[in-house]
């Protein structure tokens, strides 16, 4: 009867579809259970069930209909319940085997559960399978929840089968830990690990299965890091099984096993040889190719380094596989650590020192499911965790701090996360052997080259400059814990963090030391240089480098410097450190200077950048204020220092900084000590146009920060300022023009009190081997002159001898203001030089027509402007003979230098001196000349007049010819009784009127401007009336009366026009006028 049924469900299975043929393997199955299915005779050949039918189940098999599947593969197991011959088991394991790559997971545990009853000592009968609703091993046991210890085994005893059995199991040993376990695919491990832990949870008893453990444990542990979810989560829930079922040190060795995975102390897995379409990642896990196409496969990952030209990248790619393995060993660890947790009680005890600094990391992993597993494993293990946290606090720490470093991006993410939650409300004594450390992570994480660490890093540094500013408040920590906190953090933050070059570590580092400074109050002193120092400098090295770049290139973007440097002095004040520098000035004491003051003179020498310079200028200035008297032993270093910078500095806003604070210093110095830089710095006026500069810019501050001390060095910077006033520089006269105009008292007062001084002072400048500075001295002297007059007499002596020295000698730019000196000298003393030294007027004027020859063009007018100021002041009638006919040959070379080209005169002579300077000095002698030494030069007084009447000659020069004529009139027409004159005289008069007057005739005819026709015809009145006047012999007619006559007519100026009336009267009214033909 069996062997009839079994024909028949023979029959269904061949021929009917995969629906019904499983349902009738499952019958033949059930037939299996209780007895060894008989042979099956089939086209005249006998042979096994499975040989007979094996081509038809691996078809079913291959189909996708899972629910078939399933039924076949059960049922193939419960074949070989009772069956007693390997070869008919081996077809059983082939086909079973033959599913080692399916992907439904339904039919893996299907597989899983027929090796099991191949295997044998399943947990359940042939009773309870037909006679209950039993469905599946998985139902039956309760392995997969992990709630309820393993069910004994209650089958029974095989008679006769064990041998064939035994064979069976010694295959699938061996295919599962040599083909499948460790294959490089990934579908083939994933069947290895679902049979295996099946084999496990529903086998456990068997003995082979506890011979196996060891080996069981180590497949299973290397699984854990397998990619594959499902892998992963029977590798972890077969650990917790082989727990149940090892002995005690099974139990020890594996929870050592799991301790070091997730402390990742695991030893080293057993290699997997990698096939060409071995999946080393999973699909769009680290992208794809640039060509587009997918990045999983060994071959597809060696194809990119070749295209790439980078060979070694594979060992790149396979070390980041490496690493995602150890994280999955980690997160399936974790699940099977969960499971052995509960049971292990007690045996964790000594692994808490390492498993629980590595929790607490693993909770901040950046991978949700490790966090997740992680956090459920510290609540198994951990009843108290602020205990225990406390308690390993140590080791903690220092593992984070390790792994802070790590080359694993994620450990040190995880690492800075866990450091500022646990660092949150610690006690000094409690951070204090890692606080240096912690900030040393922070700025490296703060600058790592993965966005979520920086991140991560932030969030460290926010905690642990929370946790800094509290231990160093001393109104939270005692003083003695702030301070010793201080001397911690501090110069770490000075030198590591402010000094950085990531901005966002120099940022927080800033802002921590001003949260810092304003909380530790006195704490703060011991580090004021390191602290004032670095805040300095960093006033520069921390400024926008754009704005050094704008500075270079102010002047061609149409920028004033000076305003760009105040701009940027401005912006540097208005920053946190500044404002941290001024929090240090508030805590400064006595006792701080010792240490603080040598390394502002250090600065001071050394420091670079505008901003860092103008700052240390300024938190000196401040300093001294806030210190007074307390800075004096300290005064002759800084002065001699500041002075120094003062004139070294290039920048006018330093200079006038470092100004600033010399003149603070100045005020609590010593009476040597502020003489002597007093003295120094007026000594600078002498100097090149820096030390002018600088000179100034003291001197103002002296002025506006300790003008009681200056006041009694008036006598010294008063004459200083004075003559530097004269200075070529237009910015340093400018300077010491406003320090002039400063001065209270008026200009007359302040020169005449200080005279002595002035003149001493003048005379030594005209003395220097410096062309500047004798002019300076020059202008200086003309000055005086003009503003002092006749009170200057008294000292007339040594400054006439200075500039009488100066005089001969080679010419230099400028000399021209020593004429000038001269000739305001002249006129303001000339009653005492004259009083003194009757001989003194002639050397002046020897000298100064000494200087009329010289070839400078500018050089001569100004000595004969020198030498009519001259002429003028004394008054001496000598001086006409003296001069006169210098002034004539002068007049005749101007003559012939008109006739000639350019090209025809030498250069180096230059042009001759205009006329209209010679004939102002004509003028001037013969104002003060006798008559009669006029007639011995009547011709050439004639001829120098008729010259400068040329046409050609400017208007100017007729003008000045105009004056000359009229002082000639005036001599002769003033001259008391005329009778006495010899015939010379008379011949003088007729012939300015009859040679002269015609030529004026011709300057108002040609010259059309109205000045000229004025000062002509009053010109011409004055030799008409002088003519008329004159007691002559006989007068001729005037041959220009008719000219006359139609000028008068056509001329536009009335003023010119009734001049020229008169004087047309006064000829028509001539006494014995004879007439000419």
């Amino acid at each position: 009867m069996v062997k009839n049924v079994v024909d028949i469900l023979v029959k269904v299975v061949t021929s009917e579809g995969s629906a019904l043929a499983s349902v009738a393997m499952e019958s033949l199955g059930h037939i299996g259970l209780r007895c060894a299915l008989p042979s099956i005779n089939q086209n005249s050949s006998t042979g096994t069930l499975l040989s007979v039918l094996r081509e038809r189940l691996t078809k079913l098999l291959s189909e996708n209909d899972t629910k078939a599947q399933q039924k076949i593969l059960v049922s193939l197991g419960h074949i070989s319940w009772n069956e007693m011959s390997f070869p008919h088991l081996n077809d059983a394991l082939d086909l079973i085997f033959s599913l080692s790559r399916s992907k439904v997971e339904d039919v893996l545990f299907a597989a899983g559960e027929a090796l099991s009853f191949i295997w044998g000592e399943v947990p359940v009968t042939a009773d309870v399978i037909l006679e209950t609703n039993f469905v599946s091993l998985s139902q039956a046991t309760n392995y997969l929840t992990g709630d309820a210890s393993l069910v004994s085994s209650n089958s029974y005893e095989k008679s006769g089968c064990e041998e064939a059995h035994s064979i069976a199991r010694e295959e699938i040993i061996k295919k599962l830990f040599e083909t499948l376990i460790y294959s490089s695919r990934k579908e083939e491990r994933c069947a290895g690990t679902v049979w295996l832990v099946s084999l496990t949870m529903y086998c456990g008893r068997h003995k082979k299965i506890l011979e196996l453990l060891p080996q069981i444990q180590e497949a299973l542990s290397h699984l854990l890091g397998d990619p594959n979810e499902l892998t992963q989560d029977l590798a972890s829930q077969g650990m917790s099984i082989v727990y149940e079922l090892g002995d005690a040190s099974m139990k020890e060795e594996l929870v050592h096993a799991l301790v070091n995975t997730l402390t990742g102390a695991a030893r080293k897995k057993k290699a997997i040889k990698l096939m060409e379409d071995s999946e080393v990642f999973q699909e769009g896990t680290i992208g794809n190719n640039p060509t587009g196409g997918k990045l999983s496969t060994y071959k597809e990952l060696c194809s990119l380094a070749n295209e790439m030209g980078q060979p070694d990248l594979i060992y790149k790619f396979m070390d980041l596989a490496n690493y995602q393995a150890a994280l999955n060993s980690k997160r399936g660890a974790a699940f099977g650590f969960s499971k052995i947790a509960k049971q292990a009680g007690e045996a964790l005890q000594p692994y808490l020192n390492t498993l629980i600094p590595r929790l607490v990391r693993y909770q901040h992993d950046p991978d949700k499911n490790i966090q997740d597993s992680m956090a459920h494993i510290w609540k198994l293990i951990v009843s108290d965790p602020k205990k225990a946290i406390d308690e390993h606090y140590d080791a903690i720490v220092e593992d984070l701090l390790v792994q802070s470093g790590s080359r694993l991006w994620r450990s040190r993410e995880a690492s800075c996360l866990a450091l500022a939650d646990i660092i949150q409300g610690r006690r000094y004594s409690q951070v204090c052997k890692h606080l240096r450390k912690i900030w040393t992570t922070t700025f490296r994480a703060m600058d790592d080259i993965k966005e979520t660490v920086r991140t991560a890093g932030d969030s460290l540094c926010r905690a642990v400059s929370s946790l800094t500013i509290r231990l160093c408040d001393i109104s939270l920590t005692s003083t003695s814990e702030a301070n010793e906190t201080m001397n911690i953090v501090l110069p770490y933050l000075l030198s590591e963090g402010i000094l950085s070059k990531v901005s966002s570590v120099q940022k927080a580092a800033i802002s921590l030391v001003m949260k810092l400074a304003k909380g530790a109050g006195p704490a703060l002193r011991p580090h004021l240089p390191e602290l004032v120092s670095c805040m300095l400098e960093c006033l520069s090295s921390l400024e926008d480098q754009r704005l050094n770049y704008v500075e270079m290139h102010a002047g061609n973007a149409g920028i004033k410097t000076d305003k760009l440097e105040t701009l940027r002095i401005a912006v540097a004040k208005d920053s946190p450190m500044w404002e941290t520098l001024d929090i240090c000035i508030k805590v400064v004491d006595k006792n701080s200077l010792d240490l603080l003051v040598p390394r502002l003179a250090q600065m001071i020498r050394s420091a670079v950048g505008l901003n860092t310079r103008v700052g240390v200028a300024s938190f000196i200035t401040l300093l001294v204020q806030k210190v007074m008297v307390d800075i004096k032993p300290f005064t002759a270093v800084l002065m001699k220092l500041l002075h120094s910078a003062v004139l070294e500095e290039r920048s006018s806003a330093a200079k006038k900084a470092f100004a600033s604070s010399c003149a603070t210093v100045l005020k609590y110095a010593s009476p040597p000590q502020a003489q002597k830089l007093i003295e120094d710095t007026t000594s600078l006026h002498s100097g090149g146009k820096n030390d002018q500069l600088s000179g100034a810019i003291l001197i103002k501050a002296y002025l506006s920060n300790a003008s009681d001390i200056l006041s009694g060095y008036n006598a010294v910077v008063i004459p200083v300022i004075f003559v530097s006033r004269f200075d070529d520089d237009k910015d340093t006269s400018a300077l010491y023009e406003e320090l002039w105009e400063d001065i209270p008292s008026s200009e007359r007062v302040t020169l005449t009190l200080y005279l002595p001084e002035i003149v001493s002072l003048l005379c030594d400048g005209m003395s220097l081997s410096s062309w500047a500075g004798k002019r300076k001295s020059a202008k200086a002297i003309k000055k005086l002159c003009d503003v002092l007059g006749e009170p200057l007499s008294a000292h007339y002596q040594n400054i006439l001898k200075s500039l009488l020295k100066e005089l001969p000698g080679r010419f230099w730019e400028g000399k021209d203001a020593i004429l000038d000196a001269l000739a305001s000298l002249c006129a303001c003393c000339h009653v005492a030089i004259t009083a003194e030294d009757s001989s003194l007027p002639s050397v002046i004027l020897n000298s100064v027509c000494a200087a009329c020859s010289r070839k400078s063009k500018l050089y001569r007018e100004a000595a004969f402007l020198c030498l009519h100021k001259v002429i003028t002041a004394f008054r001496d009638p000598g001086f006409f003979n003296s001069v006169f006919p210098m002034l004539f040959e002068v007049s005749n070379q101007s003559a012939i230098s008109k006739t000639k080209s350019s090209a025809e005169l030498d250069e180096s002579e230059g042009a001759s001196v205009s006329l209209d300077k010679v004939l102002n000095c004509a003028t001037s002698c013969i104002s003060v000349a006798f008559p009669q030494d006029i007639i011995n030069q009547k011709k050439n007084v004639v001829e120098l007049i008729l010259n400068s009447l040329l046409p050609e000659e400017s208007w100017q020069v007729k003008l000045s010819s105009f004056l000359c004529i009229k002082e000639l009139c005036l001599k002769f027409h003033n001259s008391g009784d005329s009778n006495t004159w010899p015939q010379d005289t008379a011949y003088l008069v007729e012939e300015l009127f009859h040679l002269v007057s015609p030529k004026l005739v011709d300057s108002i005819r040609l010259v059309k401007i109205a000045q000229v026709h004025v000062a002509a015809s009053e010109c011409l009145l004055d030799l008409s009336k002088l003519y008329r006047d004159f007691p002559l012999l006989n007068r001729t007619e005037a041959k220009f009366e008719d000219e006359l006559t139609e000028l008068c007519e056509s001329e536009k100026s009335e003023q010119a026009k009734a001049i020229l009336k008169e004087c047309l009267a006064i000829l028509k009214a001539l006494p014995g006028v004879t007439m000419t033909d």
